[in-house]
C-alpha cells in the first residue's frame, strides 16, 4: 500500500516538474523559480488642507459691501464718460481747425492798414459788442458804395489811365496800376504781382493820373 502511494507522489512530483518546465517558471542554470517583482506603490498625495469656512457677514457688512461696490461703479463710470467727453472735445476742435485755417487764410489777404486805421479797428473791436461791430462795418460798407456810385457816374476810366484800387477783391486795396482795358462799367487793370489785368467795376477805382495828361506833361 504505501509502495503505492510513494509511486503515485513521485509521479505527482514528475508531472509538476514537467508543467513547470513547459512553463518556464524553472531558471535553466540555477533552477529556481523566476519572479518578476512588482513595481512599489506610489505613495497617496496627501489632501489640501479644507479653507475655514467664512463667517457670514452682518447687515451692516452687507451694507458697507454694497457701497463700496456702487462708489467704485460710479467711479469707473465718471472715468469713461470723462475720457469720452475728451474724445468729443477733440473731435470738435479738429473739424474746427479747417474753418479757423480759412479764416486766418482771409485774414492774410487783407489790404494793409496805416497806424491811424489800426488803431481805429482796435478800439472798434476791443470797445464794442460783436452785434456794433458789424452795424459799423455794414454803415462803412454802404459808405464805401455811396462813394463808389459817386465816382462811377462822375468819372470816366480810358486804357492807360493810372487808377487806385479802393474796392474789390481785398488782394489789390490800396495799390495803384494802369488801366489796361475800359469799358462802361468794367476796367481791366494791370497790377504788380498779378498774373493777369484784375478785373474790377469803375466804381472800384479812383482816378490818379489820365493817361491824355500825362502824354502832355
Amino acid at each position: 500500500m504505501s509502495d503505492n502511494i510513494s509511486a503515485i507522489d513521485k509521479a505527482i512530483q514528475a508531472a509538476q516538474a514537467r508543467k513547470a518546465a513547459k512553463s518556464g517558471d524553472t531558471n535553466a542554470t540555477t533552477g529556481e523559480a523566476s519572479a518578476t517583482p512588482k513595481a512599489p506603490k506610489a505613495p497617496k498625495t496627501p489632501k489640501a488642507p479644507s479653507e475655514p469656512k467664512r463667517p457670514r457677514l452682518t447687515d451692516e457688512e452687507k451694507a458697507a459691501r454694497t457701497a463700496a461696490r456702487d462708489a467704485e461703479r460710479a467711479t469707473k463710470k465718471a472715468e469713461r464718460e470723462a475720457a469720452r467727453a475728451a474724445k468729443r472735445a477733440a473731435r470738435e476742435n479738429d473739424r474746427k481747425t479747417p474753418h479757423m485755417s480759412k479764416v486766418e487764410k482771409a485774414a492774410s489777404k487783407l489790404p494793409a492798414l496805416n497806424d491811424a486805421a489800426q488803431l481805429a479797428v482796435n478800439d472798434i473791436t476791443a470797445n464794442f459788442s460783436a452785434s456794433v461791430v458789424s452795424a459799423i462795418a455794414a454803415h462803412l460798407s454802404h459808405f464805401n458804395r455811396v462813394k463808389a456810385t459817386e465816382r462811377a457816374l462822375g468819372q470816366t476810366i480810358s486804357t492807360g489811365d493810372t487808377v487806385r484800387i479802393v474796392s474789390g477783391d481785398s488782394r489789390y486795396i490800396g495799390q495803384t496800376g494802369e488801366v489796361f482795358k475800359a469799358q462802361r462799367i468794367r476796367c481791366y487793370v494791370t497790377v504788380a504781382g498779378a498774373k493777369k489785368p484784375v478785373y474790377l467795376f469803375t466804381s472800384d477805382v479812383e482816378l490818379v493820373s489820365a493817361a491824355a495828361a500825362s502824354k502832355s506833361a
